[in-house]
């Protein structure tokens, strides 16, 4: 768990740090970055997250209900945090003048979205055979989504506040809430205070945020919905996710 937990710290630092050291970083390679990010949670989502849940809980038409919250609730946080998760950056960064972003908001919004990235690490199925594999894909999944959200995060911080140390500050305690919520989760898992099915139903919600991020990005990341280097990446994304899951 302690690895688990700066892994994730450093790639949200990471993914932060790259704004600074590269701030000509082309605007198509972070959009192309984030589809190919897209396939591989869809993908991981699709085959492993949900089978594991439908396969495990006791009523599976619930956690399809639970899902749905979910990607209702990744809708709620994106109306504050104005969809900077999927790729809202540059356009955000260009309106700062016409309608101001909230960084106070803004940040809020995306440390509970990480906060639960990090609870569907704690894996409530950790009794299932594979549950050391099933991790390291899943945490793959979450690193490269921070990376992105971290990136996209301070891309915007820095067009609405001119104190940069700010900017780092807020950016820490981004990189923070993903291993908070690996830890308090483990926590009420070993404590007993929150049952495993509980687990689950918070497993589900996280699936649910997936599942509208990955498909936005495939819808957003291009306004040409047939552009083919969007397909390829997607598909190269969602490659690797079969990979790991079946043949690794």
């Amino acid at each position: 768990m302690v690895l688990q937990s700066l892994t994730l710290f450093i790639a949200a630092l990471l993914g932060g740090a790259v704004v600074f050291f590269i701030p000509t970083l082309k605007q198509n390679i972070f959009k192309h970055t984030l589809v190919f990010v897209g396939g591989y949670l869809f993908s991981i989502t699709m085959l492993h997250i949900l089978p594991d849940l439908f396969a495990l809980y006791p009523s599976p038409s619930l956690i399809g209900l639970y899902v749905l919250i979910g990607f209702f609730l990744q809708l709620l946080l994106e109306f504050f945090s104005r969809g900077v998760e999927h790729g809202h950056v540059y356009e955000n960064s260009k309106k700062v003048h016409e309608k101001p972003v909230s960084p106070f908001t803004l940040l809020i919004a995306l440390c509970i979205h990480g906060f639960l990235d990090g609870v569907i690490l704690t894996d409530p199925v950790s009794s299932h055979h594979h549950h050391t594999h099933s991790a390291s894909i899943l945490l793959l999944g979450i690193v490269l989504h921070k990376i992105s959200e971290a990136f996209a995060l301070v891309t915007v911080l820095l067009s609405v506040m001119k104190n940069e140390n700010k900017v780092i500050l807020y950016l820490l305690l981004f990189a923070l809430f993903s291993p908070m919520g690996l830890w308090i989760s483990e926590y009420f898992n070993q404590q007993l205070i929150l049952s495993q099915e509980n687990l689950m139903i918070l497993f589900a919600i996280v699936s649910g945020s997936f599942l509208h991020i990955s498909t936005t990005i495939f819808f957003e990341s291009n306004p040409e919905h047939h552009n083919t280097k969007k397909v390829v990446l997607s598909l190269l994304g969602a490659g690797l996710a079969v990979l790991l899951e079946f043949l690794l």
